[in-house]
């Protein structure tokens, strides 16, 4: 099986050090990969600004990567409010006409993790991601270790409180993406399956883990990095915690950009311009 494991100190090296390794493999495909990134919001502007051109000069243009950020976590309108219920009911709002564009025809990502789908007894959206800040805050005041639920061993509807382990075990909660009953087709959305959260009480930070069942680096890979880093800084802040490591799980991982194109990026970090306007 061809596989790789990244760590970086930002996500644009993770990036480009993932692609590089997807570049030396037969069919540029691997398996099981795993990339992981110590600065989840620190960037290369050099390669972000030469990434965005390339993904603009094509063809058949790919979305900016902001929009692509925005899918999985709402930037902008975070930053204008105050709190996460604030901003999961503001979201809420937007969420019909969002659901009108065709892209997000089956939903956004941000929208199954603040209202994931109700079942059985319990019919009404569950707003995973309150429930994560929630259980983070009761961690970080408290000197109980916990385990939570894991995706596939139990549905984000059973019970909410806390079990207690033995002090050693790591402390984690998990926001499901997938959902069984509705997501039944193999090749759309969603890709990412769930996010996993871990409280590290000796750096006083939250440490979040993603698994998606494949991985189009050139199409979507960075925008989905940086923007499960503003989630991860988005959970730490509301918790009163420090946003930690990023590690990103991808059943499959594909190059998807020519060679040309990662030539131009790798060149572009390579050799910056010696001045900038702006500066």
């Amino acid at each position: 099986m061809q596989t790789f494991t990244v760590d970086a100190p930002d996500i644009s090296r993770a990036w480009l050090e993932a692609c590089e390794q997807l570049a030396k493999l037969p069919g540029t495909r691997a398996f099981h990969t795993v990339v992981r990134i110590a600065q989840p919001l620190r960037e290369d502007p050099q390669l972000r600004s030469e990434l965005d051109r390339l993904r603009s000069a094509r063809t058949a243009p790919l979305y900016p990567i902001d929009t692509v950020v925005n899918t999985l976590f709402p930037v902008g309108l975070a930053k204008t409010c105050q709190n996460h219920e604030e901003l999961a009911e503001r979201y809420q709002a937007l969420y019909p006409r969002l659901r009108k564009v065709r892209r997000n025809a089956h939903g956004t990502y941000f929208g199954r993790l603040i209202a994931y789908p109700g079942a059985g007894k319990k019919p009404d959206p569950v707003d995973q991601i309150a429930r994560v800040i929630s259980r983070m805050d009761k961690l970080r005041t408290t000197a109980k270790w916990s385990a939570v639920y894991e995706a596939g061993t139990a549905h984000v509807l059973d019970s909410e409180e806390i079990a207690e382990e033995e002090p050693d075990s790591a402390e984690d909660t998990e926001a499901v993406v997938r959902a069984a009953a509705l997501d039944t087709q193999p090749r759309d959305f969603p890709c990412l399956s769930h996010c996993s959260f871990q409280f590290d009480a000796a750096t006083n930070s939250v440490h979040l883990a993603a698994y998606y069942r494949s991985h189009y680096m050139f199409d979507r890979a960075y925008g989905n990095y940086l923007a499960l880093g503003h989630l991860c800084a988005w959970v730490a802040e509301q918790a009163g915690l420090k946003p930690g490591t990023l590690t990103v799980l991808a059943g499959s991982a594909r190059l998807d950009c020519t060679k040309a194109e990662l030539q131009r990026i790798q060149d572009a970090v390579a050799h910056p311009p010696l001045f900038r306007l702006n500066e």
